[in-house]
C-alpha cells in the first residue's frame, strides 16, 4: 500500500495540535473510531513510548500496541507493534505553524493482515484519514 497522506489549515497554533495529538488517553473525547487508549510506557523525559488503542473503525473492532516516536520537532510518529487486522499499520503527524494558522500533515502507510484489493484499501484509509484530520482540525479549533 503506497503512503496516503492529508494536509489541512487549522486555526491554531502548532503548538496547541501538537498538544492535543500528544494527549493520547483523551483520543476518545475527540475521534469516535477510537473507544480507549492507555499509555503503557514512558521514555526517560516522560513522553508516552507505547500505547494500547481499542477501536472501531466501520464495523470492525480492534485493539492494537504502538510505538511513539518523536522525530522532529512538531513531528509524532506511531508504529504499530502488534495488532489486528493490519500487517503494518504506521502514522506521523507533522505541523508547520504559518502566521495565525498552521498546516497539520497525517501521513499514513498500512498493510492489511488479509487479502483485499489495493483500491478498496486506499480507500477505507483515504476515508480514515479524512476522518482523523478533520477530527484532529475540529478539536484544535474548538480549544483554540
Amino acid at each position: 500500500m503506497p503512503l496516503v497522506s492529508k494536509t489541512v489549515e487549522v486555526d491554531a497554533s502548532a503548538e496547541s495540535i501538537m498538544a492535543i495529538v500528544a494527549d493520547f488517553e483523551a483520543y476518545p473525547q475527540w475521534n469516535d473510531e477510537i473507544k480507549a487508549c492507555w499509555v503503557l510506557a514512558h521514555y526517560d523525559d516522560g513522553r508516552p513510548s507505547q500505547l494500547r488503542l481499542d477501536t472501531s473503525v466501520q464495523g470492525m473492532d480492534g485493539t492494537y500496541i504502538q510505538a511513539v516516536y518523536y522525530p522532529g520537532e512538531n513531528q509524532i510518529q506511531t508504529v504499530m507493534q502488534q495488532g489486528d487486522l493490519f500487517s503494518k499499520q504506521e502514522q506521523v503527524f507533522s505541523v508547520v505553524e504559518m502566521g495565525p494558522t498552521s498546516l497539520l500533515t497525517v501521513d499514513m502507510d498500512v498493510e492489511l493482515s488479509m487479502p483485499v484489493p489495493a483500491m478498496m484499501v486506499k480507500k477505507v484509509v483515504n476515508d480514515a484519514l479524512d476522518h482523523l484530520a478533520g477530527n484532529l482540525k475540529k478539536r484544535a479549533e474548538a480549544l483554540g
